[in-house]
């Protein structure tokens, strides 16, 4: 979260936030829009910059900028609750109209054959490449990796899956972002009756390549329980313990902290809430 400073105004002590530390200068921004317009022209992109990005893509230019607009609003909400430090490199934020565009280019600026139709986030590259055409939610799914990696590196897989989830569908609420029950529901709710999900202590503590070739849904899983700490307004507070606990990075301790019970009895807590959630 981005710190406060509490200034006296009229009077009266006002807490005040604080800007997240800037990423990349308005001059490289600058410079790394010029080269991309100059390498792109005449190919039908429009290429914005929106800090700490720039955007690319092959829309129409009214829709370019209204996508950079919600890039915006993102950026905005998830620094006012949770990044203190933008990205510190020039991350390009590709945007393919449809699913042919987006393999199209993916293959021809990246080298690469992408592994879902969706989007992702390439490090390496420092890139966003996604199909917009199904909706922004993965936009502003991904848009949470780079932060996450600026500002938690050595976090735990399951929470930049679940956060980066959680806003697969956002909206603004009393100006925080929140995230709104989505299509994952059914996964999560699945393996609930089935009987095939696994404690929420075998979540937390899975390696980075266990979380992602898990034999259940873990983004569903991960995702929910994001959800539970925002709709019960611990969702922030648990961030900053996670973040500050230097001896536990699975998150497990800041979970029973904030919602006062050890993790194996909030299983049943978890379980029965994610039950009666409808889409």
């Amino acid at each position: 979260m981005q710190a406060r400073v509490l200034a006296l105004v009229f009077g009266v002590v006002a807490v005040i936030a604080t800007p997240a530390v800037a990423g990349p200068s308005k001059e490289d921004l600058a410079a790394r829009a010029a080269a991309l317009q100059k390498q792109l022209a005449g190919q039908g992109y429009t290429v914005l910059v929106e800090p700490p990005f720039v955007v690319i893509g092959d829309e129409s230019p009214k829709k370019v900028q209204q996508r950079a607009s919600f890039v915006r609003w993102i950026v905005k909400l998830l620094e006012k609750d949770y990044f203190s430090k933008q990205p510190d490199k020039i991350i390009d934020v590709w945007l393919f109209r449809n699913q042919s565009t987006y393999k199209r280019g993916a293959k021809k600026f990246f080298d690469d054959e992408p592994t879902t139709p969706y989007g992702y986030y390439s490090s390496e590259d420092s890139a966003l490449i996604m199909n917009i055409g199904p909706g922004a939610g993965t936009l502003s799914h991904e848009i949470v990796h780079p932060y996450i990696e600026a500002n938690f590196p050595d976090g735990p897989a399951w929470f930049n899956e679940g956060l980066a989830s959680l806003y697969e569908q956002p909206r603004e609420k009393d100006g925080h972002m929140w995230g709104t029950t989505n299509w994952r529901l059914p996964g999560l709710q699945g393996m609930i009756k089935n009987k095939s999900i696994p404690s929420l202590s075998k979540l937390m503590s899975t390696t980075r390549d266990a979380f992602y070739d898990a034999p259940y849904d873990s983004y569903a899983y991960a995702r929910f329980l994001c959800q539970y700490l925002q709709d019960h307004g611990k969702l922030i507070e648990f961030y900053k313990k996670l973040t500050a606990d230097k001896k536990d990075l699975t998150g497990q301790a800041s979970l029973a902290a904030v919602v006062g019970m050890d993790v194996a009895a909030f299983d049943a807590v978890f379980q029965k809430w994610a039950m009666s959630l409808r889409r």
